[in-house]
């Protein structure tokens, strides 16, 4: 009785295991193809001569501005960019 309650708990502990491991392996995946069509986007990009909407609508999912802050007597500003398909880098 206590083997195969033993290995009843090893069965399930394994089982959890594998579900989370197939959770990890699908993030991965999403990630991944999130990635590809990031780089999908900057290729169609890489040759741009200027700046427009379109191309910020594209690639650029929000732009975060902090507060001014004065150091040293110079003024600085963090700007943080958040793209899409990839997040912040």
């Amino acid at each position: 009785m206590k083997l195969t309650d033993a290995m009843e708990k090893e069965q399930e502990s394994n089982q959890n295991r594998m579900q989370e491991i197939a959770a990890l392996i699908s993030e991965e995946e999403h990630s991944k193809g999130d990635v590809q069509m990031f780089m999908g986007e900057i290729r169609r990009y890489a040759a741009i001569t200027e700046l427009d909407e379109t191309v910020l609508n594209r690639l650029i999912n929000r732009i975060l501005i902090g507060e001014p802050k004065k150091v040293d007597g110079v003024k600085t500003q963090e700007v943080r960019i958040v793209y899409n398909f990839v997040g912040e880098l």
